[in-house]
């Protein structure tokens, strides 16, 4: 991956993350994770699901994503490329969401949605 790039997703990482936690995490209970990778041309996102959803839950999910990742890298020729299956990406994927980040951010942002689980 292209560090140029990837330093631009790492700046961009926090508001990236509480965006998935406002709107895809709640929303898609299949997804379990979600990785990002970049180059100087991609955002890749991998999500790695329970279940594959219904072609209406992806184009919903790839949707938002393309909306939270055009807001976070504006200005940009970034393109979003994203996938869904039942295993964990190969390489240089960073995890920006999971059970556990959920976790991280509900402490600190909204601890209620600790009772609900998502």
């Amino acid at each position: 991956m292209n560090g140029l790039s990837d330093d631009a997703l790492n700046e961009k990482l926090a508001g990236v993350q509480l965006a998935l936690f406002e709107l895809i995490w709640p929303a898609f209970t299949w997804i379990i994770g979600i990785y990002a990778a970049a180059d100087s041309q991609k955002c890749f996102i991998h999500i790695q699901a329970d279940e594959a959803p219904s072609d209406t839950e992806w184009d919903d999910c790839v949707r938002l994503l393309n909306e939270i990742f055009a807001s976070a890298v504006e200005n940009s020729k970034l393109r979003l490329e994203a996938v869904c299956n039942g295993t964990p990406p190969a390489g240089a994927f960073k995890e920006i969401m999971s059970q556990a980040i959920f976790e991280l951010i509900a402490r600190d942002v909204a601890p209620w949605r600790l009772h609900a689980g998502r």
